[in-house]
């Protein structure tokens, strides 16, 4: 359940972030890209959409995701994000990586784009 308002959360956060923050919306610009959340068990599945400045999302699977981060189960993946997203463990997704908690599918260089990002949303 915490994974599941997280990444909720964060697509709010992404939508606030376009329509008050100039940096953002230059952060987006030319940008067309879908990163993918999801659990193994697949109980747990989000997108973000990131598409002419604007952000979408929702609580499905997606076929053209450009990047899919796939956690082996929602109680890793949301201490993971959280880490990440809150900014107080800059390793946490790399460490979750090596201990194959976290599998990285599509255009790996995406998720430097994606963790830049994070930045605009805190």
């Amino acid at each position: 359940m915490k994974l599941r308002v997280l990444l909720w959360l964060m697509a709010v956060m992404y939508k606030r972030s376009v329509r008050r923050n100039e940096s953002m919306r230059d952060y987006l610009q030319n940008v067309e890209k879908t990163i993918q959340f999801a659990t193994d068990e697949r109980n747990v599945t989000r997108f973000l959409k990131f598409r002419d400045q604007q952000v979408s999302s929702a609580a499905k699977e997606v076929d053209d995701a450009d990047m899919t981060i796939r956690f082996a189960n929602a109680k890793n993946g949301f201490q993971v994000l959280w880490a990440m997203a809150s900014g107080k463990d800059k390793n946490a997704f790399m460490r979750a990586v090596q201990d194959k908690k976290v599998v990285v599918e599509g255009d790996v260089m995406l998720l430097m784009w994606f963790q830049k990002s994070l930045k605009y949303i805190r």
